[in-house]
């Protein structure tokens, strides 16, 4: 999944470093179960339309592109199960010098639109949120009058349950002594404080357990603390939460107020997790254990032993790796930093055994390498982002690669 998700991430970078003259990028989206008959006879339409484009090499551009997808389109009878999305376009390369781009994704998640865009740059939103995380919080809010059971899923907030009690207003009837009547109240609120637990952990249990990063419980005090006390939840839905918050409102509204309380909390998890993996790793290196290993280089050679335990890698990192071979036999590997959309070839270089000529015959993205060897070798890759100290560390002081080891190498 990381090797997909890295690679996915990859190519939007490219499609979002690309931009044309004028509005001659198209962008189609296809959801799953939509006929290609159909979507060829709107394409059809659009065709028609562009010929009306004032822009001679605008209108010859955009009619080319649709040309290109109706081409396409002849292999498809229906979309694949998660839709597809085609990208085709004239490039502005600078310079006056142009190339076309020609671009099938299937994307790793449904797509849930239907949609066609001509602009000077491809429609990338939708697939852009699917990078998104999508980690599932559990969510409820509660006093002693209702509760709200809920999921954050990603960014969607899903309402699942909620409860309104029988518990009487502080206020007893007449002919009732006020010890009874407190008596009464109190095993009211016990009976509803039970029907929260059990709606809240049923809903929670639901969730794969490698999904349900956490819960988030909100309600005024000292109502949520009285819950979280009596010990309502279950034990195994009890452990995972993360976070208690006052919040005013115990219905749907409530739940988003909840989230919002939350923000800090929940931007720091999934940063906090990444620490704890990589503070060993520079415990590992403080120690001079011998399990600690960085660079490219010898990360690489300890990944190919089986060495590894834990492959930490940048998000960052953008490199390739050439392999020259001179036609005598000597070859030599080069590592290259890029950016998105702008890989940079090494120069021609002399074999410094025979004097001839070295070519390129083999290139590789340094991190598709580095994980597929990972996950043949069983090992745990951890993508580190640069947006905290150390994460930055890792990518400045390491050159984005480092490892913790199962056993000294050397």
């Amino acid at each position: 999944m990381e090797i997909k998700k890295y690679e996915f991430k990859r190519q939007l970078e490219e499609l979002q470093s690309k931009s044309g003259r004028g509005t001659e990028l198209v962008s189609l989206y296809i959801p799953p179960g939509k006929p290609i008959h159909e979507v060829v006879a709107d394409l059809k339409q659009e065709y028609s339309q562009a010929s009306n484009i004032k822009s001679k090499s605008t209108r010859v551009n955009v009619m080319s592109a649709i040309e290109s997808i109706l081409a396409k389109l002849k292999y498809y009878k229906f979309p694949p199960p998660n839709g597809m999305v085609i990208f085709v376009g004239t490039i502005d390369l600078g310079g006056g010098r142009t190339d076309t781009m020609s671009v099938v994704l299937e994307p790793p998640e449904p797509i849930t639109l239907y949609k066609y865009h001509c602009a000077s740059e491809f429609y990338l939103d939708p697939l852009l949120e699917m990078l998104r995380d999508k980690d599932t919080y559990g969510l409820l809010v509660l006093d002693r009058r209702e509760a709200t059971v809920g999921l954050l899923m990603g960014k969607r907030i899903e309402v699942v349950k909620h409860l309104t009690s029988n518990v009487p207003g502080k206020q007893r009837k007449g002919g009732q002594s006020a010890m009874r009547f407190q008596r009464l109240r109190l095993i009211a609120i016990d009976a509803f404080y039970e029907r929260i637990g059990k709606a809240a952990s049923e809903t929670f249990l639901q969730v794969p357990r490698e999904e349900l990063k956490g819960i988030l419980i909100g309600g005024p005090s000292p109502t949520k603390e009285e819950f979280l006390d009596g010990e309502y939840l279950h034990h195994e839905i009890a452990k995972k939460v993360i976070g208690v918050f006052d919040v005013a409102y115990t219905d749907e509204s409530g739940l988003y107020e909840l989230v919002d309380k939350a923000q800090e909390a929940l931007l720091n998890i999934e940063v906090l997790e990444e620490k704890a993996k990589l503070r060993k790793f520079f415990e590992e290196l403080v120690k001079d254990s011998g399990l600690a290993s960085y660079g490219e280089d010898e990360v690489r050679r300890n990944l190919e032993m089986g060495a590894v335990s834990t492959l930490f890698i940048s998000e960052d990192l953008r490199r390739m790796r050439y392999t020259l071979k001179c036609s005598c036999g000597y070859t030599k590997n080069i590592t290259i930093k890029h950016k998105p959309g702008r890989i940079v070839e090494p120069e021609p270089e002399s074999c410094p055994k025979c004097g001839g000529t070295m070519e390129i015959v083999d290139k590789v993205d340094v991190v598709e390498e580095l994980v597929s060897t990972a996950e043949r070798m069983g090992t745990e890759v951890v993508f580190v982002s640069t947006e905290y100290e150390e994460g930055n560390q890792l990518y400045n002081a390491f050159g984005g690669v480092a490892a913790i080891l199962r056993y000294r190498s050397s």
